[in-house]
């Protein structure tokens, strides 16, 4: 069982790395990013239920509070770059700090 969990998790950290590496929208850099929480998750769920200690549990617990936490800044964050920019793109990331270098 735990075999099947720890596979199920390292596709979740694949599936989020490449979201990561590949792609160029901050909407996919932070779907991978949520993925990878996922795989800490399951994996320590699954290590809780191996050794049948409640610590995975509670490692769970803080993973998923610790997730929430990152995600509801970086999703207003995202809301303000695209506010400024129109678009979600890395690259566009560039033209806030050539206008703060402006700025200065």
């Amino acid at each position: 069982m735990i075999e099947i969990a720890l596979a199920a998790a390292a596709l979740l950290f694949f599936v989020g790395l490449t979201l990561i590496l590949l792609r160029r929208s901050l909407v996919f850099w932070l779907l991978g990013a949520e993925l990878l929480f996922n795989a800490a998750l399951l994996v320590a769920l699954a290590g809780g239920a191996r050794w049948h200690a409640i610590s995975g549990q509670v490692l769970a617990l803080f993973i998923m509070a610790l997730s929430g936490a990152a995600l509801a800044p970086s999703l207003a964050l995202l809301l303000r770059v695209r506010r400024e920019l129109g678009t979600l793109n890395v690259d566009g990331l560039r033209l806030l700090r050539e206008r703060e270098e402006q700025d200065d």
